[in-house]
């Protein structure tokens, strides 16, 4: 089974002079013609939040527009950027999520459990996950304790060293760390938010960070709170479940590039 996921195509309005930087449209485009190319079929895509640039619903309908044109389902999720009324009005046709409140659901894939929680803050860069988010998330673990789950957010709940990035992170992330020692049916977490490639591990568990679907955050490890984007390719992420206990992460460049040499058949040795 393959779970793709696909983060921060922060998509703007046409004269949006964030739109005339990045072209966040097109490369989302762009993102949506690879998922449709990959083969075996991933099952689903899960978009971990910042879907749009300023929350606007014009905004949303120009996302909407582009991500029709995925051949396989979409799970979504808000990050900082998104706005949660707005995105909930704009999306109330499908029946995954709640109606209002936070955008928070599980959703059966056969075999395996997604898990989607809402870090946003109104207003503010800095994710949460508050009382009532911790203990939706605690109750829904605790309702199938056998299945594997797999959980995804918008803000990392770890340190990056990128501290620009860091300053923006999830406030107080203690409380979630101890639930997701509590319950050994979870494998992995999947974030977006830091647009670069990362790794670590959290609650005893990997958890990643996907890059974005436009632009990169500049890889900047000093001490210092320099931030900048780059022109790096674009990626998406493709998660290969083995059924049991494992997942592999493949990153593939979403731009179209040239196979230089092909074997036909078996290397011989």
């Amino acid at each position: 089974m393959i779970i793709a996921q696909l983060s921060d195509p922060h998509i703007a309005e046409s004269d949006d002079k964030f739109q005339e930087l990045y072209d966040t449209a097109g490369k989302l485009a762009l993102s949506i013609e690879k998922l449709n190319s990959i083969r075996p079929r991933p099952v689903c895509a899960v978009m971990s939040g910042d879907l749009v640039n300023n929350g606007l619903a014009t905004e949303y309908k120009v996302f909407k527009n582009i991500v029709s044109k995925s051949e396989i389902p979409l799970y979504l999720g808000i990050g900082n950027h998104d706005h949660r009324e707005v995105f909930l009005e704009e999306f109330k046709d499908q029946d995954y999520l709640p109606e209002d409140g936070f955008v928070q659901y599980a959703v059966d894939l056969g075999g395996v459990r997604l898990i989607m929680l809402d870090t946003y803050i109104p207003k503010s860069p800095n994710g949460t996950l508050c009382e009532e988010r911790l203990k939706w998330l605690d109750e829904t673990l605790s309702e199938d304790t056998t299945t594997p789950a797999l959980i995804f957010m918008h803000h990392p709940p770890f340190k990056t060293g990128i501290e620009a990035m860091d300053i923006m992170g999830l406030k107080d992330p203690e409380p979630f760390e101890e639930i997701i020692e509590k319950h050994d049916h979870i494998v992995q977490i999947f974030c977006g938010h830091l647009h670069r490639n990362i790794t670590s591990r959290f609650g005893g568990k990997i958890t990643t960070v996907c890059p974005s679907t436009s632009h990169k955050v500049l890889m900047h490890l000093e001490k210092d709170t320099r931030l900048a984007t780059t022109n790096e390719p674009a990626e998406i992420q493709l998660h290969l479940w083995d059924g049991q206990s494992r997942i592999t992460t493949h990153s593939a460049f979403t731009a179209p590039f040239d196979i230089l040499w092909e074997l036909d058949g078996p290397l011989d040795f």
